[in-house]
């Protein structure tokens, strides 16, 4: 017999004879089972995260539709709705015609950024209560998205102070880092706030869309709104008015504004949709 094998046989008797106290075991099996739950909650932590942001990035890339379809940053809020999980500082949307980077930004970046400042000066100078709010999310996307190409920015700005799960002012944007062209923007609970936007006459509702543009220094020259007729029937019965903007030349829609009890927003369509 080979002298390992003696000092294995030796090793393993004296472990036999060793009394194995009861409270010893139950910490092993407590210890084994708490480090076993630890790594599986890391582990749906990061899952849950990552899930969360490709969702907010896949509703932000999104185009708005034109009368239906909830509100985009109703959705997000949804999204952001979230504790427990880990900040993740970009991550990777990919099928078969996507393939996109989605990076969250730290302070310093966005403060480098110069669409980032172009958005917050924009937004600052058309609700300037906004200026003592916090920046809750800033992320750009870039790569292919639907087999085009996008560099897009995105920003939430919230009250300070407040969180997702209770009511607060909100603005979330979305506009494009190279050419700084707005996909969309809507804020909630600002001042001026919408009476019953269903109940609104056309006037009404036409007049309080172009003042909302305005504000965000969004030219209205050279389109002619309307409100969208029976084709929005779902919209108005979920108490909601909206604005349809057409090119005067060609007569084709190019954005539209939302008029809903607390929110306004605008969205740009997509160039083949126009």
């Amino acid at each position: 017999m080979s002298i390992e094998q003696q000092l294995r046989d030796k090793l393993k008797d004296c472990a036999e004879a060793m009394e194995n106290p009861s409270d010893m075991q139950k910490r092993i099996q407590k210890s084994s089972y708490e480090r076993y739950r630890n790594e599986k909650l890391k582990t749906k932590s990061n899952l849950k995260m990552r899930m969360v942001a490709c969702a907010l990035a896949v509703i932000l890339l999104t185009p708005v539709a034109i009368y239906t379809g909830p509100a985009v940053a109703a959705q997000i809020r949804a999204l952001l709705n979230f504790s427990g999980t880990e900040d993740v500082r970009s991550f990777v949307t990919k099928d078969e015609d996507s393939d996109y980077v989605t990076t969250n930004l730290y302070a310093d970046e966005i403060s480098g950024n110069v669409a980032a400042q172009a958005l917050l000066t924009r937004l600052y100078r058309g609700f300037p209560v906004t200026k003592d709010f916090d920046i809750s999310s800033a992320q750009i996307a870039k790569g292919i998205n639907g087999g085009k190409s996008i560099h897009q920015l995105n920003v939430i700005l919230m009250e300070k102070g407040k969180t997702f799960e209770e009511p607060h002012q909100e603005v979330t944007a979305n506009v494009d880092v190279e050419t700084g062209q707005l996909y969309f923007v809507q804020v909630v609970g600002i001042k001026p706030f919408v009476p019953q936007p269903s109940t609104l006459q056309e006037s009404e509702a036409i007049a309080m869309a172009n003042g909302f543009l305005m504000q965000l220094g969004l030219p209205i020259d050279g389109y002619e709104p309307e409100v969208a007729g029976a084709a929005t029937e779902g919209a108005q019965s979920q108490g909601q008015s909206i604005v349809v903007y057409k090119r005067t030349a060609d007569g084709k829609a190019t954005f539209q504004v939302n008029l809903q009890e607390g929110s306004t927003s605008v969205a740009f369509y997509e160039p083949e949709k126009s």
